[in-house]
Protein backbone atom coordinates (compact mmCIF):
# COMPACT_ATOMS: atom_id res chain seq x y z
CA UNK A 1 0.00 0.00 0.00
CA UNK A 2 2.92 2.63 0.65
CA UNK A 3 4.29 2.01 -2.39
CA UNK A 4 1.32 3.82 -4.16
CA UNK A 5 2.04 6.72 -2.10
CA UNK A 6 -1.52 7.52 -0.78
CA UNK A 7 -1.38 7.55 2.48
CA UNK A 8 -1.47 11.11 4.38
CA UNK A 9 -1.97 12.75 0.83
CA UNK A 10 -4.28 16.13 0.72
CA UNK A 11 -7.96 15.42 -0.60
CA UNK A 12 -8.50 14.90 -4.02
CA UNK A 13 -11.72 15.91 -6.81
CA UNK A 14 -11.87 12.66 -8.40
CA UNK A 15 -12.21 10.52 -4.60
CA UNK A 16 -14.46 13.07 -3.54
CA UNK A 17 -16.06 11.89 -6.26
CA UNK A 18 -16.23 8.60 -5.53
CA UNK A 19 -17.61 8.71 -2.22
CA UNK A 20 -20.08 11.49 -2.78
CA UNK A 21 -21.81 9.04 -5.52
CA UNK A 22 -21.48 5.84 -3.06
CA UNK A 23 -23.53 7.82 -0.42
CA UNK A 24 -25.52 8.64 -3.48
CA UNK A 25 -26.48 5.28 -4.93
CA UNK A 26 -26.47 3.57 -1.72
CA UNK A 27 -28.66 6.43 0.19
CA UNK A 28 -26.88 6.71 3.41
CA UNK A 29 -25.21 9.54 5.51
CA UNK A 30 -21.53 8.76 5.62
CA UNK A 31 -19.52 7.03 2.97
CA UNK A 32 -15.79 6.43 3.07
CA UNK A 33 -12.59 5.25 0.89
CA UNK A 34 -10.91 3.59 4.20
CA UNK A 35 -7.52 2.44 3.78
CA UNK A 36 -6.46 0.07 6.58
CA UNK A 37 -2.44 0.46 7.97
CA UNK A 38 -0.59 -1.83 10.71
CA UNK A 39 -2.24 0.48 13.74
CA UNK A 40 -5.10 2.19 11.87
CA UNK A 41 -7.52 3.09 8.94
CA UNK A 42 -7.04 5.87 6.96
CA UNK A 43 -9.74 7.83 5.31
CA UNK A 44 -8.56 9.30 1.59
CA UNK A 45 -11.89 10.51 1.18
CA UNK A 46 -14.51 10.83 3.85
CA UNK A 47 -18.18 11.80 3.58
CA UNK A 48 -20.28 12.21 6.56
CA UNK A 49 -18.70 10.96 9.44
CA UNK A 50 -16.42 13.95 10.22
CA UNK A 51 -12.90 11.72 11.01
CA UNK A 52 -9.54 11.48 8.96
CA UNK A 53 -8.78 8.28 10.70
CA UNK A 54 -9.44 5.74 13.46
CA UNK A 55 -7.85 3.11 15.10
CA UNK A 56 -7.52 -0.14 13.32
CA UNK A 57 -8.80 -1.94 16.70
CA UNK A 58 -12.27 0.09 15.88
CA UNK A 59 -12.34 -0.75 12.40
CA UNK A 60 -14.70 -2.55 10.29
CA UNK A 61 -13.32 -2.35 7.23
CA UNK A 62 -9.81 -4.46 8.37
CA UNK A 63 -12.76 -7.78 8.15
CA UNK A 64 -12.54 -7.55 4.36
CA UNK A 65 -8.55 -8.00 4.38
CA UNK A 66 -8.49 -12.11 4.58
CA UNK A 67 -11.45 -12.86 2.54
CA UNK A 68 -11.56 -10.39 -0.12
CA UNK A 69 -15.59 -10.52 -0.56
CA UNK A 70 -17.69 -7.39 0.44
CA UNK A 71 -18.80 -7.20 3.74
CA UNK A 72 -22.63 -6.28 4.74
CA UNK A 73 -24.03 -5.63 8.09
CA UNK A 74 -27.13 -5.12 8.35
CA UNK A 75 -27.49 -4.26 12.20
CA UNK A 76 -24.15 -4.37 14.13
CA UNK A 77 -26.02 -4.28 17.72
CA UNK A 78 -26.78 -7.67 16.92
CA UNK A 79 -23.38 -8.92 14.84
CA UNK A 80 -20.95 -10.25 17.81
CA UNK A 81 -18.15 -8.94 15.92
CA UNK A 82 -18.90 -5.66 16.13
CA UNK A 83 -21.79 -4.85 18.89
CA UNK A 84 -19.25 -3.99 21.48
CA UNK A 85 -16.96 -2.11 19.35
CA UNK A 86 -17.06 1.96 20.65
CA UNK A 87 -18.19 3.11 17.52
CA UNK A 88 -21.56 0.51 17.62
CA UNK A 89 -22.15 1.85 21.23
CA UNK A 90 -21.10 5.35 21.06
CA UNK A 91 -20.75 8.12 18.30
CA UNK A 92 -21.16 8.08 15.22
CA UNK A 93 -23.51 4.95 16.22
CA UNK A 94 -22.97 2.40 13.56
CA UNK A 95 -26.02 0.36 12.86
CA UNK A 96 -25.63 -0.36 8.95
CA UNK A 97 -21.99 -1.00 7.50
CA UNK A 98 -21.24 -2.31 3.67
CA UNK A 99 -17.77 -2.57 2.48
CA UNK A 100 -16.43 -3.26 -0.61
CA UNK A 101 -13.10 -4.45 -0.70
CA UNK A 102 -10.32 -2.05 -2.51
CA UNK A 103 -7.89 -5.16 -4.09
CA UNK A 104 -4.31 -4.56 -5.69
CA UNK A 105 -3.58 -6.51 -8.57
CA UNK A 106 -1.74 -8.99 -6.24
CA UNK A 107 -4.51 -10.14 -4.73
CA UNK A 108 -4.04 -8.08 -1.50
CA UNK A 109 -6.69 -5.61 0.08
CA UNK A 110 -5.50 -2.35 0.54
CA UNK A 111 -8.82 -0.95 1.95
CA UNK A 112 -12.49 -0.38 1.29
CA UNK A 113 -15.28 1.76 -0.40
CA UNK A 114 -17.63 1.74 2.21
CA UNK A 115 -21.13 3.30 3.17
CA UNK A 116 -22.24 3.60 6.78
CA UNK A 117 -26.17 4.31 8.39
CA UNK A 118 -26.91 4.82 11.86
CA UNK A 119 -30.31 3.18 11.38
CA UNK A 120 -30.25 -0.86 10.37
CA UNK A 121 -30.73 -1.46 6.39
CA UNK A 122 -30.01 -3.62 3.71
CA UNK A 123 -28.63 -2.80 -0.01
CA UNK A 124 -30.32 -3.92 -3.27
CA UNK A 125 -28.01 -6.43 -5.59
CA UNK A 126 -27.74 -3.14 -8.11
CA UNK A 127 -26.49 -1.36 -5.00
CA UNK A 128 -23.84 -3.87 -4.13
CA UNK A 129 -22.68 -4.37 -7.61
CA UNK A 130 -22.76 -0.46 -8.00
CA UNK A 131 -20.03 -0.47 -4.91
CA UNK A 132 -17.61 -2.80 -5.87
CA UNK A 133 -17.56 -1.34 -9.34
CA UNK A 134 -16.71 2.16 -7.42
CA UNK A 135 -14.02 0.47 -5.12
CA UNK A 136 -12.82 -1.15 -8.57
CA UNK A 137 -12.47 2.46 -9.76
CA UNK A 138 -10.54 3.79 -6.99
CA UNK A 139 -7.89 0.75 -7.71
CA UNK A 140 -7.79 2.17 -11.39
CA UNK A 141 -6.83 5.76 -9.53
CA UNK A 142 -4.20 4.21 -7.39
CA UNK A 143 -2.51 2.44 -10.30
CA UNK A 144 -2.68 5.59 -12.17
CA UNK A 145 -0.89 7.12 -9.69
CA UNK A 146 1.91 5.10 -9.69
CA UNK A 147 1.61 5.35 -13.70
CA UNK A 148 1.92 9.43 -13.25
CA UNK A 149 5.34 8.90 -11.25
CA UNK A 150 6.70 5.77 -13.57
CA UNK A 151 6.16 8.32 -16.58
CA UNK A 152 7.92 11.33 -14.77
CA UNK A 153 10.48 9.36 -14.19
CA UNK A 154 11.22 8.06 -17.32
CA UNK A 155 10.47 11.07 -19.17
CA UNK A 156 14.15 12.53 -17.29
CA UNK A 157 16.07 9.37 -17.38
CA UNK A 158 16.99 8.85 -21.21
CA UNK A 159 16.22 9.30 -24.98
CA UNK A 160 14.46 6.09 -25.21
CA UNK A 161 11.81 7.92 -22.68
CA UNK A 162 11.93 10.59 -24.74
CA UNK A 163 10.66 8.89 -27.39
CA UNK A 164 7.51 7.18 -25.76
CA UNK A 165 6.56 10.41 -23.88
CA UNK A 166 3.98 11.13 -26.47
CA UNK A 167 2.46 7.06 -26.03
CA UNK A 168 2.88 7.30 -22.67
CA UNK A 169 1.25 10.86 -21.44
CA UNK A 170 -1.53 10.05 -23.88
CA UNK A 171 -2.54 6.64 -21.86
CA UNK A 172 -1.93 8.57 -18.53
CA UNK A 173 -3.80 11.09 -19.65
CA UNK A 174 -7.23 9.88 -20.77
CA UNK A 175 -6.87 7.05 -18.30
CA UNK A 176 -10.03 6.42 -16.10
CA UNK A 177 -10.55 2.62 -15.83
CA UNK A 178 -9.66 0.32 -18.38
CA UNK A 179 -6.59 1.29 -20.40
CA UNK A 180 -5.33 -0.03 -23.61
CA UNK A 181 -3.35 1.64 -26.63
CA UNK A 182 -3.23 0.15 -30.17
CA UNK A 183 -1.79 1.10 -33.73
CA UNK A 184 -3.66 2.58 -36.66
CA UNK A 185 -4.61 -0.66 -38.11
CA UNK A 186 -6.52 -1.74 -34.83
CA UNK A 187 -4.06 -3.89 -33.35
CA UNK A 188 -3.92 -3.71 -29.28
CA UNK A 189 -0.41 -2.80 -28.24
CA UNK A 190 -0.91 -2.59 -24.39
CA UNK A 191 -3.69 -3.97 -21.84
CA UNK A 192 -4.07 -3.00 -18.25
CA UNK A 193 -5.70 -4.66 -14.95
CA UNK A 194 -8.86 -2.63 -15.28
CA UNK A 195 -8.95 -3.88 -19.07
CA UNK A 196 -8.77 -7.21 -17.86
CA UNK A 197 -11.65 -7.24 -14.73
CA UNK A 198 -14.19 -5.62 -17.70
CA UNK A 199 -13.73 -7.93 -20.22
CA UNK A 200 -11.83 -11.06 -18.63
CA UNK A 201 -9.00 -11.68 -21.00
CA UNK A 202 -5.67 -11.26 -19.67
CA UNK A 203 -2.93 -9.15 -21.44
CA UNK A 204 -1.19 -11.95 -23.03
CA UNK A 205 -4.47 -12.69 -24.47
CA UNK A 206 -4.98 -9.64 -25.81
CA UNK A 207 -2.14 -8.01 -27.00
CA UNK A 208 -1.23 -8.76 -30.62
CA UNK A 209 -5.37 -9.26 -31.31
CA UNK A 210 -7.39 -6.95 -33.22
CA UNK A 211 -9.58 -4.61 -31.72
CA UNK A 212 -12.36 -6.00 -33.11
CA UNK A 213 -12.35 -8.87 -31.54
CA UNK A 214 -14.29 -6.94 -28.26
CA UNK A 215 -16.67 -5.47 -30.65
CA UNK A 216 -19.98 -6.58 -32.14
CA UNK A 217 -20.14 -7.54 -35.78
CA UNK A 218 -23.26 -4.25 -36.48
CA UNK A 219 -20.96 -2.47 -34.34
CA UNK A 220 -17.67 -2.27 -36.96
CA UNK A 221 -18.85 0.72 -38.63
CA UNK A 222 -18.19 2.77 -35.37
CA UNK A 223 -14.30 1.62 -35.10
CA UNK A 224 -13.55 2.53 -38.71
CA UNK A 225 -14.90 6.15 -38.15
CA UNK A 226 -13.19 6.62 -34.68
CA UNK A 227 -9.60 5.35 -36.43
CA UNK A 228 -10.55 8.18 -39.01
CA UNK A 229 -10.91 11.00 -36.76
CA UNK A 230 -7.23 9.66 -34.68
CA UNK A 231 -5.94 9.63 -38.13
CA UNK A 232 -6.92 13.07 -38.33
CA UNK A 233 -5.15 13.88 -34.91
CA UNK A 234 -9.11 14.18 -33.34
CA UNK A 235 -9.88 13.18 -30.15
CA UNK A 236 -13.42 10.96 -29.62
CA UNK A 237 -14.82 11.51 -25.80
CA UNK A 238 -17.36 10.03 -23.93
CA UNK A 239 -18.82 7.83 -26.89
CA UNK A 240 -21.09 5.51 -25.39
CA UNK A 241 -21.87 2.01 -27.35
CA UNK A 242 -21.22 -1.82 -26.08
CA UNK A 243 -18.60 -4.56 -25.93
CA UNK A 244 -18.20 -7.51 -25.86
CA UNK A 245 -16.53 -9.66 -23.07
CA UNK A 246 -14.73 -13.12 -22.60
CA UNK A 247 -18.04 -14.57 -21.71
CA UNK A 248 -20.05 -13.33 -24.66
CA UNK A 249 -21.99 -10.90 -22.60
CA UNK A 250 -22.21 -7.44 -23.74
CA UNK A 251 -21.66 -4.91 -21.65
CA UNK A 252 -22.28 -0.72 -22.15
CA UNK A 253 -19.38 1.39 -21.85
CA UNK A 254 -18.14 4.77 -22.59
CA UNK A 255 -15.05 5.64 -24.48
CA UNK A 256 -12.33 8.08 -24.38
CA UNK A 257 -10.13 7.68 -27.36
CA UNK A 258 -6.95 10.26 -28.10
CA UNK A 259 -4.21 9.83 -30.90
CA UNK A 260 -0.51 8.88 -29.82
CA UNK A 261 2.33 10.85 -31.37
CA UNK A 262 5.90 10.28 -31.90
CA UNK A 263 8.60 12.60 -31.17
CA UNK A 264 7.82 14.51 -34.25
CA UNK A 265 4.16 15.16 -33.28
CA UNK A 266 3.03 12.02 -35.99
CA UNK A 267 0.11 9.67 -35.46
CA UNK A 268 1.22 6.19 -34.51
CA UNK A 269 -1.98 5.21 -33.01
CA UNK A 270 -4.43 5.52 -30.53
CA UNK A 271 -4.79 4.83 -26.55
CA UNK A 272 -8.59 4.41 -25.30
CA UNK A 273 -10.53 4.30 -22.34
CA UNK A 274 -13.51 2.66 -21.71
CA UNK A 275 -15.52 3.07 -18.31
CA UNK A 276 -18.07 0.61 -17.16
CA UNK A 277 -21.07 2.95 -17.23
CA UNK A 278 -23.55 1.01 -15.02
CA UNK A 279 -22.95 2.78 -11.85
CA UNK A 280 -24.37 6.31 -13.79
CA UNK A 281 -26.99 3.73 -15.63
CA UNK A 282 -28.34 2.94 -11.80
CA UNK A 283 -28.78 6.96 -10.99
CA UNK A 284 -30.04 7.10 -14.68
CA UNK A 285 -32.90 4.72 -13.20
CA UNK A 286 -33.37 6.75 -10.23
CA UNK A 287 -33.71 9.97 -12.27
CA UNK A 288 -36.58 7.95 -14.57
CA UNK A 289 -38.02 7.02 -11.44
CA UNK A 290 -38.47 10.71 -10.08
CA UNK A 291 -40.09 11.80 -13.86
CA UNK A 292 -42.30 8.86 -13.69
CA UNK A 293 -43.11 10.40 -10.57
CA UNK A 294 -43.70 14.08 -11.67
CA UNK A 295 -45.84 12.37 -14.23
CA UNK A 296 -48.50 11.01 -11.93
CA UNK A 297 -48.44 14.24 -10.35
CA UNK A 298 -49.01 15.83 -13.65
CA UNK A 299 -51.39 13.36 -14.48
CA UNK A 300 -53.08 13.60 -11.06
CA UNK A 301 -53.82 17.27 -11.13
CA UNK A 302 -55.56 16.80 -14.58
CA UNK A 303 -58.07 14.30 -13.13
CA UNK A 304 -58.45 16.20 -10.15
CA UNK A 305 -59.24 19.32 -12.17
CA UNK A 306 -61.99 17.71 -13.91
CA UNK A 307 -63.16 15.66 -11.03
CA UNK A 308 -64.41 19.07 -8.81
CA UNK A 309 -67.23 19.65 -11.35
CA UNK A 310 -69.34 16.60 -10.33
CA UNK A 311 -67.98 16.29 -6.85
CA UNK A 312 -69.95 19.81 -6.80
CA UNK A 313 -72.58 18.89 -8.05
CA UNK A 314 -73.08 16.00 -5.82
CA UNK A 315 -72.99 17.72 -2.83
CA UNK A 316 -75.60 19.71 -4.26
CA UNK A 317 -77.59 17.13 -4.46
CA UNK A 318 -77.33 15.91 -1.05
CA UNK A 319 -77.70 19.19 0.19
CA UNK A 320 -81.00 18.72 -1.29
CA UNK A 321 -81.71 15.12 -0.34
CA UNK A 322 -81.23 16.24 3.02
CA UNK A 323 -84.71 17.30 3.81
CA UNK A 324 -86.15 14.44 2.28
CA UNK A 325 -84.81 12.07 4.93
CA UNK A 326 -86.47 11.67 7.99
CA UNK A 327 -85.57 8.14 10.23
CA UNK A 328 -81.91 8.36 12.01
CA UNK A 329 -80.16 5.89 10.08
CA UNK A 330 -80.39 7.66 7.27
CA UNK A 331 -79.32 11.01 7.97
CA UNK A 332 -76.66 8.97 9.98
CA UNK A 333 -75.52 7.40 6.19
CA UNK A 334 -76.54 11.01 4.44
CA UNK A 335 -73.60 12.50 6.77
CA UNK A 336 -70.87 9.70 6.21
CA UNK A 337 -71.49 10.56 2.34
CA UNK A 338 -71.53 14.19 2.92
CA UNK A 339 -68.15 14.08 5.03
CA UNK A 340 -66.80 11.03 2.20
CA UNK A 341 -67.89 14.13 -0.32
CA UNK A 342 -65.91 16.63 1.42
CA UNK A 343 -62.65 14.83 1.52
CA UNK A 344 -62.41 13.32 -1.62
CA UNK A 345 -62.90 17.50 -2.63
CA UNK A 346 -60.18 18.54 0.06
CA UNK A 347 -58.03 15.39 -1.91
CA UNK A 348 -58.79 17.08 -5.86
CA UNK A 349 -57.81 21.01 -4.08
CA UNK A 350 -54.31 19.38 -2.82
CA UNK A 351 -53.62 17.89 -5.97
CA UNK A 352 -53.87 20.72 -7.67
CA UNK A 353 -52.02 23.01 -5.45
CA UNK A 354 -54.76 24.53 -3.54
CA UNK A 355 -54.85 22.67 -0.38
CA UNK A 356 -51.16 22.98 0.81
CA UNK A 357 -51.43 26.95 0.17
CA UNK A 358 -54.91 27.69 1.57
CA UNK A 359 -55.97 25.07 4.26
CA UNK A 360 -54.66 26.04 7.47
CA UNK A 361 -53.91 22.83 9.91
CA UNK A 362 -55.74 22.26 12.72
CA UNK A 363 -56.03 20.67 15.98
CA UNK A 364 -56.76 17.06 15.55
CA UNK A 365 -57.74 14.59 18.14
CA UNK A 366 -56.07 11.32 16.53
CA UNK A 367 -58.28 8.32 18.25
CA UNK A 368 -61.39 10.67 16.68
CA UNK A 369 -60.27 10.75 12.98
CA UNK A 370 -58.96 6.98 13.25
CA UNK A 371 -62.65 6.12 14.70
CA UNK A 372 -64.37 7.94 11.74
CA UNK A 373 -62.01 6.21 9.34
CA UNK A 374 -63.03 2.96 10.59
CA UNK A 375 -66.99 4.05 10.75
CA UNK A 376 -66.56 4.93 7.05
CA UNK A 377 -65.59 1.25 6.24
CA UNK A 378 -67.75 -0.89 8.95
CA UNK A 379 -70.16 -1.65 7.01
CA UNK A 380 -68.02 -3.47 3.93
CA UNK A 381 -65.98 -4.90 6.61
CA UNK A 382 -69.23 -6.76 7.77
CA UNK A 383 -70.37 -7.67 4.14
CA UNK A 384 -66.78 -9.09 4.10
CA UNK A 385 -67.08 -11.25 7.07
CA UNK A 386 -63.86 -8.91 8.71
CA UNK A 387 -64.14 -8.33 12.03
CA UNK A 388 -62.80 -5.08 13.91
CA UNK A 389 -60.98 -4.76 17.24
CA UNK A 390 -60.45 -0.98 18.12
CA UNK A 391 -58.19 0.41 20.99
CA UNK A 392 -58.70 3.96 20.73
CA UNK A 393 -56.50 5.37 23.76
CA UNK A 394 -55.38 8.39 22.61
CA UNK A 395 -56.57 11.32 23.69
CA UNK A 396 -53.58 13.79 22.16
CA UNK A 397 -54.51 16.35 20.43
CA UNK A 398 -52.12 16.68 17.57
CA UNK A 399 -51.57 19.76 15.10
CA UNK A 400 -52.35 17.78 11.37
CA UNK A 401 -54.35 18.84 8.04
CA UNK A 402 -57.21 16.60 8.99
CA UNK A 403 -57.82 15.40 5.25
CA UNK A 404 -54.49 14.03 4.54
CA UNK A 405 -54.36 12.09 7.41
CA UNK A 406 -57.93 10.90 7.10
CA UNK A 407 -56.69 9.87 3.48
CA UNK A 408 -53.62 7.72 4.77
CA UNK A 409 -55.29 5.97 7.59
CA UNK A 410 -58.04 5.41 5.11
CA UNK A 411 -55.35 3.76 2.60
CA UNK A 412 -54.18 1.69 5.33
CA UNK A 413 -57.25 0.10 6.31
CA UNK A 414 -58.14 -0.40 2.84
CA UNK A 415 -55.14 -2.43 2.30
CA UNK A 416 -55.39 -4.36 4.94
CA UNK A 417 -59.37 -5.35 3.28
CA UNK A 418 -57.78 -6.15 0.17
CA UNK A 419 -55.69 -8.92 2.05
CA UNK A 420 -58.32 -10.20 3.77
CA UNK A 421 -60.93 -11.62 0.95
CA UNK A 422 -62.29 -14.18 3.17
CA UNK A 423 -62.67 -12.46 6.19
CA UNK A 424 -60.51 -12.18 9.10
CA UNK A 425 -59.62 -9.88 12.34
CA UNK A 426 -58.64 -5.62 11.45
CA UNK A 427 -56.95 -4.28 14.77
CA UNK A 428 -57.02 -0.46 14.89
CA UNK A 429 -55.81 0.99 17.76
CA UNK A 430 -54.18 4.53 19.24
CA UNK A 431 -52.03 5.51 22.10
CA UNK A 432 -50.06 8.03 23.77
CA UNK A 433 -46.61 7.94 24.20
CA UNK A 434 -44.52 9.74 27.02
CA UNK A 435 -40.94 11.04 27.51
CA UNK A 436 -39.09 12.90 25.39
CA UNK A 437 -40.67 11.07 22.45
CA UNK A 438 -43.73 12.06 23.80
CA UNK A 439 -46.78 11.90 20.68
CA UNK A 440 -49.35 9.30 19.49
CA UNK A 441 -48.58 5.97 17.99
CA UNK A 442 -51.35 4.72 15.41
CA UNK A 443 -51.45 0.65 14.80
CA UNK A 444 -53.29 -1.07 11.83
CA UNK A 445 -52.93 -4.83 12.16
CA UNK A 446 -54.85 -7.31 10.11
CA UNK A 447 -54.14 -11.17 9.57
CA UNK A 448 -54.19 -10.94 5.81
CA UNK A 449 -51.87 -13.02 3.59
CA UNK A 450 -49.18 -10.90 4.20
CA UNK A 451 -46.35 -9.60 2.39
CA UNK A 452 -43.12 -12.05 0.99
CA UNK A 453 -39.69 -10.91 3.06
CA UNK A 454 -38.27 -10.11 -0.43
CA UNK A 455 -40.81 -7.42 -1.30
CA UNK A 456 -40.74 -5.64 2.44
CA UNK A 457 -37.69 -3.61 1.70
CA UNK A 458 -39.70 -2.44 -1.58
CA UNK A 459 -42.95 -1.51 0.28
CA UNK A 460 -42.43 2.29 0.46
CA UNK A 461 -40.77 2.31 -2.92
CA UNK A 462 -43.44 4.45 -5.29
CA UNK A 463 -45.23 2.83 -7.81
CA UNK A 464 -44.40 -0.96 -5.97
CA UNK A 465 -47.31 -3.06 -5.35
CA UNK A 466 -47.90 -7.01 -5.19
CA UNK A 467 -51.87 -6.40 -6.32
CA UNK A 468 -50.44 -5.54 -10.35
CA UNK A 469 -54.12 -5.49 -11.33
CA UNK A 470 -55.63 -3.33 -8.86
CA UNK A 471 -52.81 -1.89 -7.11
CA UNK A 472 -50.88 1.69 -8.06
CA UNK A 473 -48.28 1.58 -5.60
CA UNK A 474 -48.14 4.98 -4.33
CA UNK A 475 -50.38 4.47 -1.26
CA UNK A 476 -47.18 3.45 1.04
CA UNK A 477 -45.32 5.82 -0.57
CA UNK A 478 -47.61 8.93 -0.46
CA UNK A 479 -47.92 7.98 3.74
CA UNK A 480 -44.45 7.69 4.33
CA UNK A 481 -43.74 11.12 2.76
CA UNK A 482 -46.54 12.98 4.95
CA UNK A 483 -46.01 10.86 8.27
CA UNK A 484 -42.13 11.85 7.60
CA UNK A 485 -43.03 15.52 6.68
CA UNK A 486 -44.83 15.70 10.11
CA UNK A 487 -40.96 14.61 11.56
CA UNK A 488 -42.88 11.08 12.37
CA UNK A 489 -41.88 7.70 11.50
CA UNK A 490 -44.17 4.36 9.41
CA UNK A 491 -42.68 0.97 9.96
CA UNK A 492 -44.13 -1.98 8.54
CA UNK A 493 -44.20 -5.71 9.54
CA UNK A 494 -45.55 -8.88 8.08
CA UNK A 495 -45.41 -12.27 7.45
CA UNK A 496 -47.14 -14.31 4.45
CA UNK A 497 -46.06 -18.08 6.63
CA UNK A 498 -49.36 -20.24 5.97
CA UNK A 499 -49.76 -20.11 10.09
CA UNK A 500 -48.40 -16.74 11.33
CA UNK A 501 -49.94 -14.42 8.42
CA UNK A 502 -50.76 -10.68 8.25
CA UNK A 503 -48.84 -7.37 8.35
CA UNK A 504 -49.10 -4.68 10.74
CA UNK A 505 -48.40 -0.72 10.27
CA UNK A 506 -47.20 1.83 13.02
CA UNK A 507 -47.45 5.21 12.85
CA UNK A 508 -45.74 7.85 15.03
CA UNK A 509 -46.34 11.43 15.25
CA UNK A 510 -44.73 13.64 17.26
CA UNK A 511 -46.63 16.04 19.78
CA UNK A 512 -44.69 18.66 18.23
CA UNK A 513 -45.18 18.10 14.26
CA UNK A 514 -43.64 19.49 11.56
CA UNK A 515 -46.65 22.10 10.76
CA UNK A 516 -47.00 23.73 14.74
CA UNK A 517 -45.92 26.92 14.34
CA UNK A 518 -45.17 26.60 10.73
CA UNK A 519 -45.22 30.13 8.86
CA UNK A 520 -48.62 28.64 7.02
CA UNK A 521 -49.92 30.28 10.38
CA UNK A 522 -47.78 32.52 11.75
CA UNK A 523 -45.87 32.15 15.16
CA UNK A 524 -48.60 33.21 17.31
CA UNK A 525 -51.51 31.74 15.04
CA UNK A 526 -54.32 30.44 16.76
CA UNK A 527 -55.00 27.18 14.21
CA UNK A 528 -58.66 26.99 13.22
CA UNK A 529 -60.86 23.96 14.01
CA UNK A 530 -62.07 22.00 10.79
CA UNK A 531 -65.97 22.82 10.26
Amino acid sequence: MRAYGVLDTLPEQSYEDITKLAAFICETPISLISLVDSDRQWFKSERGLGAHQTPRSQSFCANTLVDAQTLIVTDARTDPRFKDNPLVLGDPNIRFYAGAPIVAPGGLVMGTVCVIDTEPRELSADQIEALEALARQVMVLFEHRTSIARVEEALGSSKEAQRHQGELAAIVSSSDDAILSKDLNGIITSWNVGASRIFGYSSQEMVGESILKLIPDELHSDETLIIGKVRNGERVEHFETERLTKDGRRIEVALTVSPVRDAFGNVIGASKVLRDISARKLIEKSLLQAEKIAAAGRMASTIAHEVNNPLEAVTNLLYLLRPLIVDTAGLAYLATAESEIARISNIAKQTLGFYHEHTAVSSVSVSDLVQHAVAVYEPRCTLNGIVIEKSLRSTQMLFLRQGETMQIVSNLIANSMYAMPSGGTLGVSTEDINGEDSGVLITIRDTGVGIAAQHIPKVFDAFFTTRSAIGTGIGLFVAKQFVEGHGGRIELQSNDDLQKHGTAVRIYLPLQTSYEGSPLLGSDAVPKQDQ
